[in-house]
């Protein structure tokens, strides 16, 4: 890796945190300054406020797609909006998307899970010549800015540019876990760093009872639409930390959700179901390292977060609600309420009203004794 681009601003869109922190992290060596929205409806917000060089969307998310998403911006009347480069981040088939995403107004695409030499190609194919900065003597890339073709490539994983295979960073140490079901070298060749695919194992951990509550729910109450999207995304979850088995089990539920294949859904959930269980207690070590690794914070504070997060979600304050989750999720868990947060966390993500206020309450009550 020889260049960077610290002038440059880039938007990455995801619904999925973890997507957002892994490709986040990816671009961290070229020093940009870089923006995270976790909605169709925050990135157009942001877009608005700001002058991007760059937009990373992801195709596939609830409410508001990437492609809805980029259509609406492109509508917008500003001319920055119409020609900032959109770059789309799929999972899916490129065959099956390549003219929704052009006709959309996306510019490119990079395939799911991003991978570091792609990423950085695009970044030199889109971003202008006179914002990269090559490390070799300092000195700027004199030359034309980055086109603007609308062109989508044939693909966006393989070969070089200017010099720079863009491999990532190797692993830190040269032993690595033995964990059934993960391959450590896929896990670090997506995350970009042993040490990223480590605290990813951790936060892969902390949304197993949330997902796997939501895939019984969805199937409970025929949310067909909605399955497919968590299996979407838990599909290229699980092949960033490197499980690929499990990632092939959430394609094919993918495809059966798109099909409308309700019965196979219905019969082979509970089984998947319990896979992603299973791995629970193979990462459970993560999990607690992530949280020792956080912020101690006084009994005052946890109370004063949950105070906010159970008034707001009785108001059904949604932003609010999800202020206070990311402020508690940056404290480390009491041991006495690591059951309760781990509710807490699926009932937020699930926008259940009741079990939200519940869990707080009950979370403060432990927190008081």
């Amino acid at each position: 890796m020889n260049f960077a681009a610290p002038e440059a601003s880039v938007l990455i869109v995801d619904d999925n945190e973890i997507n957002l922190e892994v490709t986040a992290a990816l671009l961290e060596p070229l020093k940009m300054k870089v923006d995270l929205a976790d909605s169709g409806k925050q990135a157009l917000s942001l877009a608005h406020q700001k002058r991007y060089h760059l937009i990373f969307m992801d195709q596939m998310m609830p409410v508001m797609d990437g492609v809805e998403t980029t259509k609406r911006l492109r509508r917008l009347p500003d001319a920055y909006c119409r020609t900032v480069p959109v770059i789309a981040l799929t999972a899916n088939a490129l065959s099956e998307v390549r003219e929704e995403l052009q006709q959309a107004g996306m510019n490119d695409y990079l395939a799911k899970p991003v991978e570091a030499k792609a990423l950085y190609r695009c970044v030199l194919k889109w971003i202008p010549r006179k914002l990269i900065v090559i490390s070799q003597g300092g000195q700027k890339e004199q030359g034309p800015e980055g086109k603007n073709s609308g062109n989508m490539p044939e693909s966006g994983r393989t070969g070089s540019v200017n010099g720079v295979t863009g491999e990532g960073q190797k692993a830190d140490s040269g032993a690595l876990p033995q964990l059934p079901g993960i391959n450590p070298a896929d896990g670090i060749r997506y995350t970009g760093s042993e040490k990223m695919w480590l605290k990813l194992l951790g936060d892969f951990y902390k949304l197993i009872d949330s997902k796997a509550r939501k895939l019984e729910d969805c199937v409970a109450d025929g949310l067909i639409r909605d399955y497919t999207i968590e299996v979407h995304a838990l599909k290229n979850t699980a092949r960033m930390i490197g499980a690929a088995q499990l990632s092939e089990w959430f394609f094919r539920m993918e495809k059966c959700g798109k099909a409308g294949d309700v019965e196979t859904i219905a019969k082979e959930t509970p089984g998947l179901i319990s896979e992603l269980k299973g791995y629970k207690e193979v990462l459970r070590p993560y999990g607690e390292e992530n949280d020792r690794n956080k912020r101690e914070a006084p009994v005052s504070e946890w109370i004063t977060q949950l105070t906010i997060l159970r008034d707001a979600m009785e108001r059904f304050s949604l932003d609010t609600v999800d202020g206070a989750m990311q402020q508690l999720e940056q404290y480390r868990v009491p041991k006495k309420c690591s059951e309760s947060m781990e509710l807490l966390r699926a009932a937020v993500a699930d926008v259940k009203m009741k079990d939200v206020m519940d869990v707080a309450e009950k979370m403060i009550e432990e927190l008081q004794s």
